[in-house]
């Protein structure tokens, strides 16, 4: 029997060669799949007819879908994921059975990370083993599938009630309610990660939009709105608990930070009977998708930027309000992959799986969340690329280190404004904004490894670059400059504080309105203090 695609590799023209920063990988989507991955790559021209070859944007990682039934083994989709994940550092396809879309037939996903690794897979299941569909064989007679059927029946109705034992045994608390809970039903939606549609416990279905190390992310409806369902599995309820509790923080609701709306537990997925938080879903994507698609106009680019300012500057402050405690919080895991665009342009930043309450001024309720804070704990950070220099090379401040977890994030924000203003049409007069990169993307390639971050970022004290015209648009020349080498300064304690990023970013939104901020702030704000961390409730002047 033909295996799935067996012999592409040959096919492949030698001229298709992928640069050693990038992927390149097999592509393929069988008629009547719904969703496509091919703006997660760069689609090259292999010659007539499949097989396509697509080079991966952002990760170095290929994957496989096939569908085995009783007379074949058939490929569904292949290209290239979204992000390097656990798996992905495997050299060759080894699939592992990721549904069962009908009795008949079983899909196979995998992922893998050479170039051309996903063309075809090592092996499956043999037809008629255990597991896998046709082990009775053709000449099944009905009395025994109805028999078979009965006994899976049972084991799945088992796996269920041992899923609810287990999740006692943890003693996971109530969890309170902000909407309807779960489950609800999900209607159907084609899976744009895996691509393949997964049964759900109402026999319905929906899409996974990302894959992380302790959770996966699926977009659904309940009561008709669009949500974001991240279920994590059983060995990762300390991070559930963890990111739950600051969600349900009562004053954490803000524009600008993604909309907790309920925690549960079940969910997508016929086997998952893990804890999962139901969240704001925004169709828009995230901040690095959206400019990768899109460029923007000074309007609308400063909307984002503002936006997210805002955000951080929200999340950092520490404050009553309306008999309401929000203690301090450093995010730790800033990135255009945690931040989303809103349907209005602005953003939400999301994902608070490595959030971390800071100590602060006022001695917070004793409900408010902590999780262990050992120096490996507080040193802990999220995404490569945008760790800042204190956090690459281990000098954080421990003495402080709610402030210097403060100023990590700022640094962090920094980059994601450029990134923004890369994409600004009116900051290229003469000529329309290069393909959207990450941040040292340009100097490092899409996979950085820790030393080479290391080197440029620290040893060599290295930026982005900055072109020349950003800084002739402005009515204050340089201002735009200066905000980004205020905010990565290699001194933590000389960056600003995200409020005065936020002030610096609204006065040049309302230049009308400049003078209402505090003397000198829209051109030199004071280094991030203690004191500046706990205030009353700020005017927040609007995006544009």
């Amino acid at each position: 029997m033909m295996l799935g695609t067996l012999g592409l590799w040959a096919l492949l023209p030698k001229a298709v060669q992928a640069p050693p920063s990038r992927r390149t990988c097999v592509f393929f989507e069988a008629p009547g799949v719904r969703g496509s991955t091919k703006t997660l790559g760069k689609l090259l021209d292999a010659g007539p007819g499949p097989p396509r070859v697509i080079r991966c944007l952002y990760s170095h990682c290929c994957f496989g879908i096939w569908n085995l039934t009783q007379d074949q083994a058939q490929v569904e989709m292949q290209g290239c994921r979204d992000s390097d994940e656990p798996g992905c550092e495997s050299p060759r396809c080894d699939p592992s059975p990721r549904a069962q879309p009908s009795p008949s037939s079983t899909l196979f996903t995998c992922s893998c990370g050479t170039d051309f690794c996903n063309a075809n897979y090592s092996h499956l299941p043999p037809l008629g083993s255990p597991g896998t569909p046709g082990s009775q064989g053709p000449q099944a007679i009905a009395g025994e599938s109805i028999w078979m059927a009965l006994v899976l029946l049972g084991l799945f109705l088992l796996l269920l009630l041992l899923g609810s034992i287990i999740l006692d045994l943890y003693n996971l608390t109530p969890i309170t309610s902000h909407k309807a809970p779960f489950p609800v039903s999900i209607p159907v939606h084609s899976d744009s990660k895996a691509l393949s549609t997964l049964a759900l416990l109402q026999r319905k279905a929906c899409r996974v939009i990302r894959e992380g190390g302790h959770a996966v992310v699926w977009a659904g409806q309940l009561q008709g709105e669009l949500v974001a369902i991240k279920t994590f599995p059983l060995r990762a309820m300390a991070q559930f608990r963890a990111e739950r509790a600051l969600y349900e923080l009562p004053g954490l609701q803000h524009d600008h930070i993604v909309r907790f709306i309920t925690a549960s537990r079940g969910g997508p997925g016929p086997l998952h009977c893990g804890p999962l938080l139901v969240l704001e879903l925004h169709p828009k994507g995230s901040l690095c998708h959206y400019l990768t698609q899109h460029t923007s106009d000074w309007g609308r680019s400063l909307r984002m930027a503002l936006s997210l300012a805002q955000g951080l500057a929200f999340l950092h402050e520490e404050r009553w309000q309306d008999g309401q405690y929000k203690p301090g919080i450093a995010h730790r895991d800033l990135s255009s992959q945690n931040v989303l665009i809103r349907e209005d342009g602005s953003c939400a930043i999301g994902d608070l799986g490595l959030a971390l309450v800071l100590p602060g001024l006022t001695p917070p309720p004793t409900w408010v969340p902590t999780r262990p804070q050992g120096p490996a704990a507080i040193m802990e950070a999220g995404t490569q690329r945008y760790m800042a220099p204190e956090l690459l090379d281990k000098t954080l401040d421990l003495q402080d280190w709610g402030m210097a977890l403060r100023r990590a994030d700022v640094y962090s924000l920094a980059l994601l404004l450029w990134e923004i203003l890369s994409r600004c049409l009116d900051l290229w007069p003469d000529s329309r904004p290069p393909p959207f990169q990450l941040a040292y993307e340009a100097e490092l390639g899409s996979t950085p490894t820790t030393c080479e971050l290391w080197t440029l970022a620290v040893a060599e004290r290295r930026r982005p670059y900055i072109p020349p015209t950003w800084c002739c648009f402005a009515t204050d020349p340089g201002v735009l400059r200066e905000i980004l080498e205020d905010c990565w300064d290699a001194d933590p304690e000389a960056r600003l504080t995200a409020e005065c990023v936020q002030q610096r970013l609204a006065a040049l939104a309302h230049p009308q309105e400049a003078h209402l901020f505090p003397e000198g702030c829209s051109h030199s704000c004071p280094p991030l203090r203690a004191e500046d961390c706990l205030s009353t409730p700020p005017h927040h002047p609007s995006p544009l």
